[in-house]
């Protein structure tokens, strides 16, 4: 009987297919990073790619650029001028060029999408300027260009400064017609790249710009913050050093509430309430022993976080943003008076009623 088993499961092993689809590493060029940008008569797509190579058993960069009429017509060209084939599956982070960001972005995704050999948990960003200029580096402060982008927005996400989205989370917002995104910004300074704030978008094209205090408050307030969220608010007016008219602290245990308090087209209102903790990092004056000064400094520091709130509200709604999601709250629970408004005109005009409540709670190991 054993024979007999052993017999039928040899010969079954001719009927059973093998796996043919296969990609030898060998024939591939390996992708670290990409870079789009609109092309010089606007008719064709700049592509930039860096790919890893070795001499002498120590990684570094080569960079080819192409240009052509579609994504697919780009990487023909670009493999045309290379041994091997591009192998874009380790591909890092996806760099978009301002002027191209202004377009839509989608137009230049379509194919990563498709094609189930291409990593879309990539990084994304945009660039101030040309985004080759900054994948011709090679490396930065002696780390190779790739690792450097990806550490700076990896570090970036840690301080609240940019949202920690990819190529993935950010295609099921683009086609969301009730909430907008934002992306990390890099700008070159003196042949340095710099991490520069975040670049704001409406549907999928980019429309404005916020600093990195503006990100920061608005993470918070659309519950996507990081491991820290730092701050720096001026309580004093008149003290001497300067430096002691200023309190530096961290922002803990965050609680977020938004509400439509008005769904009416054309006099749309919206609640946000913002809770918090405050741990202080830095207090100069050093008198957070009395409750009267740690009542004052509560009430200066609400002050502060709600006019920048206010400030920051103002410039997404300029750029025609719903990062809050206002448009996807009525959509799900007010369908009658959102099918009877142009959100894209409603948006600018609607109002925020803020509120903040917060505390100190912690001012390290002295008091």
């Amino acid at each position: 009987m054993r024979k007999v088993v052993v017999l039928i499961f040899i010969i079954s092993q001719l009927f059973l297919s093998g796996c043919w689809d296969q990609r030898l590493l060998k024939s591939s060029r390996l992708v670290y990073s990409t870079a789009f940008d609109l092309g010089g008569n606007d008719s064709k797509v700049e592509g930039t790619v860096i790919i890893r190579d070795f001499k002498g058993g120590v990684p570094t960069n080569l960079e080819v650029n192409a240009e052509g009429y579609s994504i697919r017509d780009l990487r023909i060209n670009l493999e045309n001028r290379i041994s091997g084939n591009l192998e874009q599956s380790k591909n890092q982070v996806y760099l978009l060029g301002e002027d191209l960001a202004k377009e839509d972005i989608y137009d230049f995704m379509d194919i990563f999408f498709r094609d189930p050999k291409n990593s879309i948990s990539s990084k994304v960003a945009v660039t101030k300027g040309t985004a080759g200029d900054y994948l011709r580096k090679l490396s930065m402060n002696n780390v190779l260009i790739s690792e450097f982008i990806i550490e700076s927005i990896a570090s970036s996400e840690s301080q609240s400064k940019v949202p920690k989205v990819n190529m993935q989370t950010i295609c099921t917002v683009m086609f969301d017609e009730g909430k907008d995104f934002m992306l990390p910004l890099f700008k070159m300074k003196e042949q340095e790249i710099i991490q520069d704030g975040t670049a704001l978008f409406s549907g999928r094209r980019m429309t404005g710009e916020l600093t990195d205090e503006e990100s920061t408050i608005l993470l918070i307030m659309t519950k996507q913050e990081g491991k820290v969220a730092r701050f720096v608010s001026k309580v004093n007016a008149d003290k001497q050093p300067n430096i002691q008219n200023y309190i530096s602290y961290n922002l803990m245990n965050t609680k977020v509430k938004m509400r439509i308090l008005s769904n009416t087209p054309g006099n749309i209102r919206v609640g946000l309430h913002l809770k918090a903790d405050i741990d202080v990092a830095e207090y100069p004056p050093n008198q957070l022993f009395t409750k009267k000064e740690i009542k004052r400094l509560n009430k200066e520091i609400e002050g502060d976080l709600t006019s920048r709130i206010e400030d920051s509200i103002k410039k997404i709604q300029e750029a025609n943003s719903d990062l809050f999601g206002v448009g996807r709250e009525l959509i799900a629970f007010h369908p009658k008076e959102w099918n009877r408004m142009n959100w894209r005109e409603e948006y600018p005009t609607i109002h925020f009623e803020t509120n903040v409540q917060a505390e100190i709670t912690g001012n390290g190991i002295i008091n």
